[in-house]
């Protein structure tokens, strides 16, 4: 599977965020979805959504310890605790809902759009799907000096983070869906 970095669809939820003010970043990237591949931008997010980014599963046990401790150490912030398990399926992202460590703004068939907005960061992400493409992308704001020494310190990973988001998400949606990626 090919995944290519490319700039966020004009038509999504998430460019009208990105366009709607500044913004620290704001990246892509796509991939093709096979012939009858049959997978809507609802179960790319959640199948993305399941695993901790770019993780070996003999790890999980040490992001789910990490997250308890940032809701914890981060809450004071402002902070959101992150709901997202190894051992918890993800639902189907529902608006009004959350995903993962996100709020669902919408959610289709065709863009689930979520983030959040604490004292450090606007973070905005759209997992995207567009006749044979499928996209995520994000864009991000920060909010003061403490959110760009935050920003600083995760923004060397943030492209190989989509890429791998969008290959583990679109491989495990086209296996539901009963199709090899």
């Amino acid at each position: 599977m090919e995944i290519r970095t490319c700039p966020i669809p004009g038509d999504s939820a998430l460019a009208r965020f990105r366009d709607a003010g500044e913004y620290t970043h704001a990246e892509a990237a796509k991939a093709a979805i096979p012939p009858g591949g049959g997978v809507g931008a609802r179960e790319l997010a959640r199948s993305a959504m399941e695993q901790p980014s770019m993780t070996p599963e003999r790890a999980f046990w040490l992001v789910d310890l990490w997250i308890r401790m940032q809701g914890v150490l981060l809450r004071p912030l402002g902070v959101r605790p992150n709901t997202m398990r190894s051992g918890r399926e993800q639902p189907l992202p529902e608006q009004g809902g959350r995903l993962g460590p996100y709020e669902v703004f919408e959610a289709d068939g065709h863009e689930v759009f979520l983030g959040d907005t604490d004292k450090l960061l606007d973070h905005r992400m759209s997992f995207i799907v567009a006749g044979d493409t499928a996209f995520i992308g994000v864009v991000l704001r920060t909010r003061n000096q403490a959110g760009d020494a935050y920003w600083n310190q995760l923004r060397h990973n943030q492209t190989r983070i989509l890429h791998e988001s969008l290959r583990r998400g679109l491989t495990k949606a086209l296996e539901a869906a009963g199709h090899r990626a």
